[in-house]
């Protein structure tokens, strides 16, 4: 069996031709089928939608590796990544509701405390404005 060139693994995305999908023509058939707002589907409408999702997967992917090699982290992708990749590169600002920046409960307690500026519960607002009214 001969070995293949340096570079060129035929699983890898980039040596695949442009009409190759990894996601499959009936998966995305069945995530549309059970939108209520589309109907039927036609098969290069359903390859359109599975070629723009595979694209925008990836640029979430290499962005959010980009994340990592930056964090000192080049082998494993985390949800942190894809997270700040979705934060700071506006096309995907869409994203922000769905994929947000966690926040570690610690901080967002601190942020909580009545004079750190950050966020105040409905209670503690109240307080304050009734303080400030007196």
């Amino acid at each position: 069996m001969e070995a293949s060139p340096a570079g060129s693994n035929p699983s890898s995305p980039n040596s695949r031709g442009p009409t190759a999908l990894l996601i499959t023509a009936g998966r995305v058939k069945g995530l549309l089928r059970d939108d209520a707002d589309v109907g039927s589907i036609s098969t290069e409408a359903c390859f359109a939608v599975a070629k723009a999702a595979e694209v925008l997967l990836e640029a979430i992917a290499r962005r959010g590796a980009t994340h990592a090699a930056a964090a000192g982290r080049s082998a494993l992708l985390e949800y942190s990544d894809v997270a700040a990749a979705v934060a700071e590169w506006e096309p995907l600002s869409f994203l922000a509701d769905t994929v947000p920046q966690t926040v570690k409960a610690a901080a967002l307690l601190d942020r909580m405390k009545p004079g750190s500026g950050g966020v105040q519960t409905a209670a503690a607002a109240a307080a304050a404005g009734a303080g400030a009214a007196s």
